[in-house]
Order: C-alpha cells, then sequence, then structure tokens
C-alpha cells in the first residue's frame, strides 16, 4: 500500500535526442549515425549515463537528489556533421513521442537536445521536437530543455517549453550542473512549488566561436552575471548562448 509521501512523489520523464549540425556540410546525418554506437532505450539509458557527466547524467541524479521517480524514454546523439536526415529526424521524434505516451502518468520531461540541430526540412530542428512533444504531451506537462553553450535559440522553442537552460561554459565543463539544475526545476514545477516564466532577449551582434571561450573576455564577464544572477531570489535559471555558426 502507497504512503501519502510515495503517492505524491513525481514521475518523471527523462529523453535526449542531440545533434551539431554543420549546415555548410554536404554529408549528410542519416539514422545510421546515431544508431553506430547505439541509442540507449529505457534502463539502458541509466546504465549509460549514470557513471558520466552529461547533462542527462545530472538528470539522473537529480531523481535521487530531489526526490522523483526518472522515467527514462532514449538518449540519441550522433557525431557532429551535416544536417540531419529527414528520415532520422522523423524516426527519432516519433519514437520519442510514442515512449512518452506508453510511459504512463508522468509529471514533467527533462530533455537534452543541443541546440544547434538542423534537418533537411528544418533549420531549428530542436524547436521542431519540443513543438511536437508538446502537441502529443498537451499543454499542461511541463519540460524543461537543456541546450549546449552552442545553441541557436528562436522564440519558438521558449514558448513551447516551461524552462530552457543552456550550459554556462565554453569548453563546455557543467553539463553535469546543468542537467541538476534543469532536474530541480522540473521537480519543483512537478510539485506545483513553481511556475516558471521565460523571456528571451537576441541583441543585435555574434561572437565569433573564436572568441566564445568563457574564461576569457569578451565572455568571461557575461558568464559570470548568468552564474550570479542565479543566486538572485525568484530566478530559477539564466542563461546566455554563444550561438552556432555554421
Amino acid at each position: 500500500m502507497q504512503t501519502s509521501a510515495e503517492a505524491r512523489r513525481p514521475r518523471i520523464a527523462i529523453a535526449g535526442i542531440l545533434h551539431e549540425s554543420n549546415s555548410f556540410s554536404s554529408v549528410k546525418t542519416p539514422l545510421e549515425d546515431f544508431e553506430r554506437g547505439g541509442i540507449p532505450r529505457g534502463a539502458q539509458v541509466v546504465e549509460a549515463y549514470a557513471p558520466a557527466r552529461h547533462e542527462i547524467s545530472g538528470f539522473l541524479e537529480g531523481a535521487r537528489r530531489f526526490g522523483f521517480d526518472a522515467v527514462p524514454l532514449l538518449a540519441a546523439s550522433a557525431t557532429p556533421s551535416g544536417p540531419v536526415t529527414a528520415e532520422a529526424f522523423e524516426a527519432l521524434t516519433r519514437e520519442l513521442a510514442e515512449r512518452l505516451k506508453a510511459a504512463g502518468r508522468v509529471d514533467a520531461l527533462l530533455l537534452a537536445l543541443h541546440g544547434a540541430m538542423v534537418t533537411e526540412a528544418y533549420p531549428h530542428a530542436d524547436a521542431e521536437i519540443v513543438r511536437r512533444v508538446r502537441a502529443a504531451a498537451g499543454a499542461e506537462l511541463p519540460i524543461v530543455v537543456t541546450h549546449d553553450f552552442h545553441a541557436n535559440i528562436p522564440e519558438e522553442i521558449v514558448r513551447d517549453s516551461t524552462a530552457l537552460l543552456t550550459y554556462q561554459t565554453n569548453p563546455h565543463v557543467d553539463q553535469f550542473e546543468r542537467g541538476l539544475r534543469a532536474a530541480g526545476i522540473a521537480a519543483r514545477v512537478a510539485r506545483g512549488e513553481v511556475k516558471p516564466a521565460q523571456a528571451l532577449a537576441k541583441p543585435p551582434m555574434i561572437y565569433n566561436i573564436r572568441f566564445q571561450n568563457t574564461n576569457a573576455e569578451p565572455l568571461r564577464r557575461v558568464a559570470e552575471e548568468s552564474r550570479r544572477l542565479e543566486g538572485e531570489a525568484g530566478i530559477l535559471a539564466a542563461s546566455v548562448a554563444g550561438g552556432y555558426q555554421y
């Protein structure tokens, strides 16, 4: 028989579809590239990521620290290359939606996306993934998304997600920590403790990728300020995306 505490324990789905796409490359990224190293599904996600320092690892650690049951769906990734083929994109997003529906009651979804996926049909493929998940799951499901620092963020993904966090470092050394913060936000939303509101600012500038080291100027102070903001009352996350020019 369930105790009242167990009955209140959130069930949070965990998934990822990640690719950094170079739209200047003529070499497409097919489904086979995602399958080459194997696509962990279900309990395999825990086996593959629990020992790592990935944002999905942070999601899984969050289940232990923040008291929710992780419901792993799938975690697909491929080596950076040219745009993802339509076949691969459709297969992966369809499977994600199907696995989410088959998971039964879930109180939130933690979704790791790169933020720079381009497909044959969608220049902002990550936003299209979130749009489809939102359409499949309904308007009420909290969806907390993580992105690489090299993310190109459109208004659409901010509209369709509940919260979106990027890495705060380049070179990337904080994937685990950002995943953990995302997990904490998802747990609080699932329990009704917070109701995030998001805002996106896009100043008309771009820094060449050569100058996106967050340990050096001009981005060092920007990265430091994003971390400082997260210490202020009422701010759940503050992210600055360096963008991906390719």
